[in-house]
């Protein structure tokens, strides 16, 4: 794996995790992966078609945007190339944006969701200073389109990111939000990283941060034998895949979740006998 010199901070136990993930600001977002050997990459960069020529990425989109009208109404249907995106990202079709949320909480429970119970395994919080990437971006793109920048008071509006999007060929990652967002991504908290070109992994394009890649990209490390202590307290703060996912497929998958994180009797039995050696109060099974 390539030495990307972002900060990893290694946690010994979800408790220990919840009091550092605190430090972060509301400048940054979060992605949960349940592997720490996992790096950061964008659906497309993991198909195989993505490298066949400079344009097979719009054709792409445009071909979906074209099939997708069929099932849309016209409420429903798109009117920027970002919301169009989101949609796609939303069903599955890959696209150049990178989901994130704004709750380092969300994202530790996407981390541990599906992650394997192993010895020396963690889980990791992808923590990414958003402010700091729009701040360094809006300085490489101001080079070459200040003046549209003035004119949306260095917002990167819907029209200059369709330029960024057909032109293809800047390497570097800001943070982008549809204006209509449908209603997972409201519960999650979403928001999207988009890379300024397809033909670079993710990663790759971090590097425009350049000596403040460290500061801007921090990667927590969690053990996975953590998982179901930390499920458990996240359910407590209603953050299930039910409540993600606000559906019936949600509500399945949530209620198993929920069954394979329960305390056994045994573990059950132990806390209470604990409970009464630390009161001085006699064990009655």
């Amino acid at each position: 794996m390539a030495n990307y010199n972002y900060t990893t901070v290694r946690l010994s136990s979800w408790h220990e995790a919840k009091l550092y993930i605190q430090n972060f600001s509301q400048n940054w977002a979060f992605r949960g992966q349940a592997s720490a050997e996992w790096i950061l990459n964008n659906a497309i960069e993991r198909t195989d078609f993505i490298q066949f020529h400079n344009s097979i990425e719009a054709r792409f989109v445009a071909e979906f945007q074209r099939g997708a009208r069929n099932y849309l109404s016209k409420d429903e249907t798109p009117e920027h190339l970002i919301e169009w995106l989101a949609l796609m990202q939303h069903h599955g079709a890959p696209t150049r944006l990178l989901d994130l949320t704004k709750s380092p909480f969300i994202a530790a429970y996407f981390a541990f969701e599906f992650c394997l119970i192993q010895k020396d395994s963690c889980i990791a919080i992808w923590c990414l200073n958003t402010e700091h990437l729009k701040k360094t971006s809006l300085e490489v793109l101001a080079q070459e389109f200040g003046t549209a920048l003035k004119e949306t008071q260095n917002l990167i509006n819907e029209k200059l990111f369709e330029v960024l999007f057909f032109q293809n060929n800047k390497s570097l990652v800001f943070p982008v939000e549809p204006f209509r967002m449908n209603r997972r991504y409201s519960l999650q908290q979403s928001i999207f990283l988009s890379t300024g070109t397809s033909a670079a992994p993710f990663m790759e394009q971090l590097l425009f941060l350049g000596d403040d890649l460290p500061k801007a990209v921090v990667k927590l490390e969690i053990p996975s034998t953590e998982k179901k202590v930390a499920l458990r307290e996240l359910q407590m703060m209603n953050l299930n895949r039910s409540s993600l996912f606000p559906d019936l497929d949600g509500y399945a998958l949530s209620l198993k979740l929920r069954y394979n994180n329960m305390k056994a009797p045994n573990e059950v039995q132990k806390e209470i006998r604990q409970k009464h050696d630390d009161n001085g109060y006699p064990f009655i099974p």
